[in-house]
């Protein structure tokens, strides 16, 4: 049995400005160093033997400012990378709310992809190769947004079309129960949990 926790990065200058982030760096917040210090107050209570994170910036702020504090090893792990966005990265939400193709693709993202975003399987096949890789029991993940989302769908057997039907607040925690890799058997044991009071 593996208990699996996914923790949505810290508030970034991104998300402070709206943006669409996907395969940019950009790094946390002031807000978002203090969501990061405020979690860990919480995460003391799981026990974790082991933090692994994507490397990106803001995910790997946050997860170093946690297993400093928990005195955690710390592994970064590619395939831990937030989701390609293509043409919507470092547009606000605001510019294309109203955009045809970007109603379309939160609608079914499979049937209507946006030009130059990953492929969601392609997402879906690197997570898996992931978690075959694990070999501790109890784990924090620090990814991102898409990320937690492909996760949820994963486990849950959802099919990926519905992957932006999930809200996954920065500082938020997702727990998952990994019985069997394969076939991946699990279940979802709670989603988007807030660590800190202003999750986004």
């Amino acid at each position: 049995m593996k208990n699996l926790y996914l923790l949505r990065h810290a508030q970034s200058e991104g998300n402070k400005l709206g943006l669409f982030q996907g395969s940019l760096d950009l790094p946390l917040s002031d807000e978002g160093k203090k969501q990061a210090i405020q979690a860990v107050e919480k995460l003391k209570e799981y026990h974790f033997e082991v933090i692994y994170t994507s490397p990106q910036k803001r995910a790997l702020e946050t997860a170093t400012i946690i297993a400093d504090r928990l005195g955690l090893p710390l592994k970064r792990d590619e395939r831990l990378r937030e989701i390609s966005y293509g043409i919507l990265e470092g547009k606000k939400h605001s510019e294309v709310r109203e955009w045809e193709i970007y109603q379309k693709w939160l609608e079914n993202p499979l049937k209507n992809p946006l030009e130059n975003a990953e492929n969601l399987f392609d997402a879906q096949r690197r997570f898996l190769e992931f978690l075959k890789e694990l070999s501790e029991e109890r784990i924090l993940i620090v990814t991102h947004g898409g990320i937690v989302r492909v996760a949820l769908c994963t486990v849950a057997g959802i099919p990926l079309n519905f992957i932006w039907k999930f809200s996954v607040g920065n500082c938020s925690l997702t727990k998952l129960e990994i019985k069997e890799l394969e076939p991946l058997t699990g279940k979802v044991k709670f989603v988007n949990y807030p660590l800190v009071e202003k999750a986004d």
